[in-house]
């Protein structure tokens, strides 16, 4: 094997032990490409992302540092991340990727006309623990301090079908409010850079893309 070869497999090797690591990460838009990982970039901030094997279950997407929704409320945070791709893919013509800003109170207005009832009081703390994790696993970006969201880097690997799902979802739901946004903008600065008809819960569980779906616990009760 030629020099170049193994300095190129030893290149690729590092950045997958990093995102293994850490998850997707935020790299200088000047990065040479690394094999298996796509780049998702969104104004100056360019995320390194792994390119996720088909049909990965879940010890896979671990292993690749991009595990899928938590198993703790499954359910609930697959929920929460469709009412976040309908809160922010506001333009479905165009790549769901990186979107826009969306509300904490535009969640909340979507989650109660999800739900057919008027907010309950248990409903902001599901809400926020399920936003949670979402941001942990790179779904979304979740700025608590602003109450705003935007779509994470991990929604760069769905696939036209899962995105065309999601755009039939996103018509059953109820129409979020206009946003009103936080004058600070940006309103959290990136992480570090390392260089070089109404559906039924059902229904949203089932159209969500697969890889967002973790195996049920089965001590995990009324999610």
């Amino acid at each position: 094997m030629s020099t170049e070869a193994v300095e190129r497999r030893l290149y690729n090797a590092l950045w997958w032990a990093k995102v293994q690591s850490a998850g997707p990460i935020v790299i200088d838009p000047d990065t040479p490409a690394v094999a298996g990982m796509t780049r998702a970039s969104s104004g100056d901030t360019v995320w390194l992302v792994p390119t996720l094997p088909s049909g990965a279950g879940h010890s896979v997407l671990e292993e690749l540092g991009a595990p899928p929704v938590p198993v703790e409320l499954p359910n609930e945070t697959a929920r929460l991340l469709a009412i976040c791709v309908a809160c922010c893919w506001t333009d479905r013509s165009a790549p769901a990727w990186p979107g826009t800003t969306g509300t904490l109170a535009q969640i909340r207005s979507v989650y109660a006309g999800m739900r057919g009832r008027a907010e309950q009081p248990s409903d902001l703390t599901l809400i926020i623990g399920s936003l949670r994790r979402l941001h942990a696993t790179h779904w979304v970006l979740w700025d608590e301090k602003a109450a705003e969201v935007r779509l994470g880097p991990r929604v760069v690997t769905w696939s036209p079908a899962d995105l065309s799902t999601l755009r039939d979802l996103c018509r059953h739901l109820p129409d979020p409010p206009p946003p009103v946004l936080s004058s600070a903008q940006p309103s959290d600065p990136p992480p570090p850079v390392l260089s070089s008809a109404q559906p039924s819960e059902a229904a949203l569980d089932e159209a969500l893309p697969s890889d967002t779906a973790a195996e049920h616990d089965p001590e995990v009760a009324n999610d």
